[in-house]
């Protein structure tokens, strides 16, 4: 997407006129104590991944501090259209004031590399629910590929704008507007 386009050729850009951001990957991982039901924590993980994008979780059993068994669920999309598809569900079922935090946040979250790092709360994700929430959350980590000579933060503080206001980050936004 270095001219503007898509990985379909199609225009992709902000309303400014400037290249968007362009999502490449998606990691997911959450940690399944103990005292909670892995199955439930697992279909936390599940709802927040939109309809139609398949995913294989992995489980990985190992110790805490305190030798107390933890399962570590990690998943990843590694498709341009449903890791963009993951990005605009996850920013849309926040609440508009999690999104607003997430825009006066962006700085933290978002590092030099063009990757934006959120915390989900899994309670909230068990019911199909997006919600900010630093301990004990999901972890997701997008990647993003950012347009030439353009600040990773500014592009990606961009795509999240255009999500919120409606006209999406992906190809087929075109075609809804």
């Amino acid at each position: 997407m270095v001219d503007g386009t898509d990985y379909l050729g199609r225009n992709q850009t902000s309303m400014d006129g400037r290249a968007m951001p362009q999502v490449t990957e998606v990691e997911m991982s959450v940690l399944a104590h103990a005292t909670e039901d892995e199955d439930k924590v697992e279909r936390a993980l599940r709802n927040l991944i939109p309809p139609g994008v398949n995913v294989r979780i992995r489980h990985h059993k190992v110790r805490g501090y305190y030798k107390d068994p933890i399962t570590r669920m990690q998943a990843q999309i590694r498709k341009i259209k449903p890791a963009t598809t993951m990005l605009e569900r996850t920013i849309e079922t926040l609440s508009s004031l999690d999104q607003y935090r997430l825009l006066e946040e962006i700085e933290d979250r978002v590092d030099e590399a063009g990757n934006l790092y959120l915390r989900l709360d899994k309670q909230k994700a068990l019911r199909g629910v997006g919600a900010i929430q630093e301990h004990d959350s999901i972890r997701l980590k997008f990647r993003f590929r950012i347009p030439h000579n353009e600040s990773p933060v500014n592009a990606i503080q961009t795509a999240i704008e255009s999500i919120i206001n409606g006209q999406g980050a992906s190809p087929e936004s075109e075609d809804r507007q």
